[in-house]
Order: structure tokens, then sequence, then C-alpha cells
């Protein structure tokens, strides 16, 4: 079933795990004019096991989209957002079900990125709970790497989840223009004031879009935490 006719203003953030989502969600958070839905346990667990292939029951998807209509009904504000990345994975049958929702996928710098993974058990024990001898979107396991994916040191594996995730972001820019904008999480640091700018015309608001306070250290503080044969793997990983 298709919502066009929805009238909640529903904005999803996507993108890959440990790359500024969490970041990105709260920013709208600030406003109160939007209602955020962060990391629901409810939407989250099980659009995550979707997402990784752990549950390869395809249809599951259909009742969080009914989920999500009923959850959002019942709020009295006309913007929502909805946290849960690995919906990356999803947009076509978000976009299916609610044509006018729109999406914003952040990326960050790839050596930031896996430094970030590779301090993140919950992030890192994906390599225990996926297998690794199948192709699997989410790790970014494809036919070009099946043979040799499981031995790759972990920083290598981190940096090639980050680029299937990148890629897919690209993708799907390119294919829904109109409601999708891919944004760089160093643009927080750079670019702030036009960001902000960016956000808010992208979903024609009219109020203000703010976001926390950054430690500006934060950026590049990926230099003091990873070795230069990891940063050498990184570069391997993402060039094949």
């Amino acid at each position: 079933m298709i919502f066009s006719k929805f009238k909640k203003k529903l904005i999803f953030v996507i993108g890959s795990g440990r790359s500024g989502t969490h970041l990105l969600g709260r920013t709208f958070g600030n406003s109160p004019e939007i209602e955020t839905f962060i990391e629901e346990d409810k939407f989250f667990l099980p659009i995550t096991e979707l997402a990784a292939g752990l549950n390869k029951n395809a249809s599951d998807f259909d009742d969080i989209l009914s989920l999500y209509k009923k959850e959002f009904k019942k709020s009295k504000k006309k913007y929502i957002l909805e946290k849960t990345h690995p919906n990356i994975w999803f947009v076509e049958k978000i976009h299916e079900y609610f044509p006018k929702a729109q999406f914003i996928g952040i990326k960050r710098n790839v050596y930031a990125t896996v430094a970030s993974m590779l301090n993140h058990d919950g992030v890192l024990s994906w390599y225990k709970r996926i297998p690794l001898d199948e192709e699997n979107s989410f790790l970014g396991i494809n036919r070009n790497n099946l043979k040799t994916f499981k031995d790759l040191p972990l920083e290598s594996k981190c940096a090639i989840r980050w680029k299937a995730h990148v890629d897919r972001l690209d993708y799907l820019s390119e294919k829904f223009p109109e409601h999708v904008l891919v944004i760089n999480y160093e643009d927080f640091y750079d670019r702030y004031p036009d960001l902000m700018n960016e956000l808010k015309a992208f979903l024609d608001t009219d109020f203000e879009i703010h976001s926390e306070p950054l430690n500006v250290k934060g950026k590049d503080k990926w230099r003091e935490q990873l070795t230069d044969k990891e940063i050498e793997n990184i570069d391997k990983a993402i060039r094949v």
C-alpha cells in the first residue's frame, strides 16, 4: 500500500555505522518542531537483522512499514525523523510506501570511520555473527572479494564495509535526486553555516536547524589511532 497523502513530513537518516548518523539525528532533534525516533529498538533491531542478512525473510519489512505508519500517526508534529541507518538498504521500499519521504545520508572520511569502527565492539561483532563466506551487501562482501574476505585484517574488512555504504549512497543520490541528500561529516566542522542551510533548504523548513557544539579535535582523531600499516591496509582495501 502506498501512502502518497500521508500528511507527516518524514525524514530518514541513513548511512554506515560510525559515520556521523547519530550526530545528524541529534542535530534534527535539537529542533522542537521535529519528533525524532533515534535507533528505537522496535525499529532498529528488526531492520538491522534484515539489513545484515541474519533475517532472510524480506517480507518482514512490510510489517516494519506498517509499524512506521502506526507510530508516526501518533505524533502531533508535522516533521518526523527516523534514524535507523541500516535503512540505507531499504530506501526503495520506504520510498514506495511513503513516496514523499526524504532521506539524508552522511559520508565520513574512511580513516575516521574505520578508526571508530575498530573501537566499537558492537560494530566488530558483525564479523562474528555474519557468515564471511557468503556475499553480503551490509559488510561489502561480493564475488570479487568473497574468497579472501575472511582472512583480511579487521581494518580492511571495515574499509570494505565503508566503501559498500558510500557506493550505495552515491547510487541512491543519483536514482532519487529529489528525495536523497548526501552530506559530508566533515562539513559539520568545515562548512557549518552552509551545511545547516543546505539541510534547511532540502527539507524546505521555515525553522532553523543547528547541531550541538563540536570538539574540533574530533575530526582528525584517527591520526592518533591508526598505525601506518592499518592506513596502508585501508588504502589497499578500498582500491580493489
